[in-house]
């Protein structure tokens, strides 16, 4: 009998990304659990035939009646900068999902957390904060789970972090990582590497896994972007985390923290692993070529 997993965040790309890689095992069937079962992607959803339930993170009935009788959860919070209490509320909302899922006796929760910023350096990056506080609240409940730490996503670049376009082909990327290489993985891969541990859970649970398809430099990045974007040409800026923390927009702080953050702690991801648990895993220069169509719409 196929295990159901309540997927988390199933209109978004992390959850999209492990509904998908679920989709194919005949071993599991999807639950996709959302706030707006309205919208166009939850209606997508739904027309392939996936049962598309509604659930408000700050209702802990609502959670209950979302995840009544599933096997195991992928569970991805998330945060709104323009919200000035995010981080509380990202942590309340977690804290109630971990509430849910031990009071439902969930078997293999898998959540996808981030190293405490604000712990380890006294500086705040309000999205990572709030997850490794959740990740305490579920380690203290005892719930069967695993922890997977993801780093910044190739996708980023066509959104938050797209390059400046400073004069006809030529652009600046603006990640504040100076000389020191930055782990960076496909979201699109990462819905096989949570199917492969929903897979092998008496191997993974209760472990913090991290992971990371590539690790380069942004010098790297730019040079790669220009070898494949070819007239487009692309460099390094060179921007500064205090530069960052300047630009204006909600969160650019969090994120220069998170940065800073970067650069003075060794980052402990496992590129072996992570193969080893997507062998079609992406490197940063497989990506770009596999996205070139977009990448020229920079």
């Amino acid at each position: 009998m196929a295990k159901e997993i309540a997927v988390f965040g199933a209109t978004g790309n992390q959850g999209g990304s492990v509904i998908e890689a679920l989709l194919k095992d005949s071993n599991y069937k999807v639950r996709a659990v959302t706030r707006n079962t309205s919208s166009p992607r939850a209606q997508q959803l739904a027309a392939q035939n996936i049962q598309v339930v509604q659930a408000d993170y700050s209702d802990k009935n609502s959670l209950k009646r979302a995840l009544q009788g599933v096997y195991g959860c992928f569970v991805v919070t998330t945060q709104d900068f323009t919200d000035n209490d995010c981080q509380k509320t990202e942590t309340t909302h977690g804290k109630n999902i971990a509430d849910v899922c031990s009071q439902l006796n969930i078997e293999h929760v898998i959540f996808t957390t981030q190293l405490n910023v604000y712990k380890v350096l006294g500086i705040n990056a309000r999205h990572m904060t709030a997850k490794a506080e959740i990740e305490m609240y579920m380690r203290s409940l005892g719930i069967p789970a695993t922890y997977v730490v993801l780093p910044c996503y190739y996708e980023s670049l066509l959104t938050i972090f797209r390059p400046e376009n400073v004069n006809n082909n030529e652009y600046r990327l603006l990640i504040p990582m100076g000389h020191i290489p930055l782990d960076l993985i496909s979201i699109k891969d990462c819905g096989e590497v949570i199917r492969k541990i929903f897979d092998n859970r008496k191997q993974y649970l209760h472990k913090t896994l991290s992971l990371s398809g590539d690790k380069l430099t942004i010098k790297h990045m730019a040079a790669t972007l220009s070898k494949h974007l070819h007239p487009k040409q692309f460099s390094d800026k060179q921007v500064t985390t205090t530069e960052y923390r300047n630009f204006g927009w909600p969160g650019c702080q969090d994120l220069a923290n998170m940065f800073e953050f970067f650069q003075r702690v060794d980052q402990r991801t496992n590129i072996a692993l992570t193969k080893e648990l997507n062998p079609r895993l992406k490197t940063f220069e497989e990506w770009v070529v596999a996205n070139t169509a977009a990448l020229t719409k920079l």
